[in-house]
């Protein structure tokens, strides 16, 4: 098996509003559930971010979906990599909302406090989901 992982951005659409939030975590969860794949959304009202894990073409034909779903514009592919190993393997979605981004950790990984990971490097954007996940299991325990 051939895991990778893949990191891209997008913009909401005006197909966006908040009851399309709940429906998209909770149908993600159960499909990557089902197709075995883990992963990331951090989003904060108008940009997505998502890191998503697991075997390459179960991940590839999800971008397929997520490329094509018109609550998503400008998408930008900002890595796939094939791994070794998982780092999110705890969540089949984990959702990250804007209330748990502070502006240090994104002054930390780009140029301004404003969330946009249009503007992050590949190895910051990667390392902003890590540490965003780390301020998340903290704020649940």
């Amino acid at each position: 098996m051939k895991l990778v992982r893949l990191i891209y951005a997008s913009r909401k659409t005006e197909h966006w509003n908040d009851q399309e939030l709940q429906k998209l975590t909770a149908q993600a969860s159960e499909y990557n559930r089902k197709h075995a794949i883990t992963g990331v959304l951090i989003f904060n009202r108008k940009n997505f971010l998502q890191c998503i894990e697991g075997e390459r073409s179960k991940v590839s034909a999800l971008f397929q979906k997520i490329a094509h779903d018109d609550r998503h514009q400008n998408i930008e592919l900002i890595s796939v990599e094939q791994v070794d190993e998982r780092e999110m393997e705890r969540w089949s979605m984990c959702y990250i909302p804007d209330s748990h981004i502070t502006k240090e950790l994104v002054l930390k990984y780009s140029d301004s406090d404003d969330f946009n990971p249009f503007e992050m490097t590949t190895r910051g954007a990667f390392a902003f989901i890590r540490h965003a996940c780390e301020l998340m299991q903290s704020a649940q325990k």
